[in-house]
């Protein structure tokens, strides 16, 4: 885990015009020759980052409480409900910036070191997913459920096999992983003595389990592939992408819906469908077109947002420790406590954290895995 403290650097040489370069998570000013080289940060991918993990935080406290509306819980199989796009967001958050991440650091370490650091990072992500999501200890041994770190962990492992690829090449790997997974959620396995398929067996676990992070996986690598267009100057294509990726997602669904093929078609986060990957891939697209045409190219808050910035700049972090407050939350809150009084709790645990991420971002303090 390493700490950053952003550094500002001045200098009165006499220079030629700064060259834009996409994206820095400490906003530095290199000089080389007399030419200053100035890493902007894009608010929007902040604010992206920030929604995902306000949404996380929310959803995730209210959770483990009966009374929560229907509408604030994880559809019931098929279906859909807003908790189940954070997890997608959260996913697209990362990929905003991991193809640019990992150019920065081959251009400065090399292959072995670039490919050892991203391996670490996302194996340290899922250990710590899977540390925090014992559940339950038997004679038969330690039981885990699926959880979100695991999810972003598995994911950054599979992308980083295909990060170096050309962007239509992951576009089309990450679809024909889709594709292949497709048709993997309908082979049958005997599962203590029941036979069922990878479809049935997704939906025992959260966040569709080990082979639901397949899903996860392709979501990441195309999100590279499309954000790739990112240091281009034209940002439209974003948007052609994301609804592409939702009309998709819709179509299969509701071909499933009418003809019953193809067999586990159905938007479904739970079981981690194709069409669930292709549908919050889209979402996440359009919402990341939306927040940067308002926030970048048209500058509607002058380049800051107090509410969501702190959150983008030590998101992992804060989503790290964030289960501290669930625990808190089900400590004092029975289970059975009433929707609105866990939300109230919820959105004041939010704001608690709000003003650890502020503190953090006005001491210039950035924690990254």
């Amino acid at each position: 885990m390493d700490i950053k403290f952003k550094m500002s650097v001045t200098s009165n040489k006499t220079s030629k015009e700064p060259k834009e370069i996409l994206y820095s998570e400490s906003a530095e000013i290199n000089e080389t020759n007399d030419v200053k080289t100035k890493k902007i940060r894009y608010l929007s991918i902040d604010l992206f980052r920030g929604l995902a993990i306000v949404g996380m935080i929310f959803v995730d406290i209210i959770a483990p409480f009966d009374r929560v509306p229907a509408w604030s819980k994880h559809a019931v199989d098929y279906g859909l409900t807003y908790v189940d796009l954070i997890a997608p967001f959260f996913i697209f958050a990362i990929g905003l910036t991991y193809k640019m991440s990992f150019d920065r650091t081959l251009e400065r370490e090399g292959y072995v070191k670039t490919y050892t650091r991203f391996a670490r990072r996302y194996g340290a992500l899922a250990g710590f997913g899977f540390i925090g999501s014992i559940h339950l200890i038997t004679n038969e041994g330690m039981k885990f459920s699926w959880g979100v770190l695991q999810a972003i962990g598995y994911a950054g492992l599979f992308t980083m096999f295909f990060i170096i690829l050309p962007r239509v090449v992951r576009l089309i790997i990450g679809i024909g992983t889709l594709v292949g997974y497709q048709f993997i959620l309908n082979i049958t396995i005997e599962v203590e003595s029941v036979m069922m398929t990878i479809g049935d067996l997704n939906l025992l676990d959260v966040h569709g389990g080990i082979i639901g992070g397949i899903g996860f996986g392709a979501m990441l690598l195309i999100t590279t592939a499309i954000i790739d267009i990112f240091n281009e100057k034209k940002k439209f294509p974003i948007l052609i992408n994301s609804v592409a990726f939702t009309a998709v997602g819709i179509i299969i669904h509701f071909i499933w819906k009418v003809y019953g093929y193809p067999l586990y078609g159905g938007i479904s986060k739970e079981r981690m469908t194709p069409s669930y990957v292709a549908l919050t891939i889209g979402l996440s697209a359009l919402l990341f077109y939306l927040i940067w045409y308002l926030f970048d190219k048209k500058d509607i808050s002058k380049g800051k947002s107090i509410i969501l910035q702190p959150f983008g700049r030590n998101a992992l972090f804060l989503y790290i420790i964030h289960p501290l407050f669930i625990l808190l939350a089900t400590l004092y809150l029975p289970q059975t406590t009433h929707g609105a009084l866990v939300m109230f709790i919820a959105a004041v645990n939010v704001f608690i954290i709000w003003l650890l991420a502020v503190w953090m971002n006005r001491k210039q303090v950035y924690i990254v895995i």
